[in-house]
């Protein structure tokens, strides 16, 4: 199947202030998430409801 649009050609080389904002928000979004996950994880202790737990 022919794909309906052109493929890309001409890629452009981020600069070093496109890499380093990427790398900040890579960092704050894996820290957010780590920080969800204890909650999550604290909350379940905290209630007794984790799987498994006799």
């Amino acid at each position: 199947m022919q794909e309906y649009r052109d493929r890309p050609t001409k890629f452009s080389k981020p600069t070093d202030a496109e890499v380093k904002a990427r790398t900040k928000r890579n960092l704050a979004l894996a820290g957010g998430l780590l920080l969800f996950v204890i909650l999550v994880f604290v909350t379940m202790v905290s209630r007794g409801e984790l799987p498994g737990a006799v």
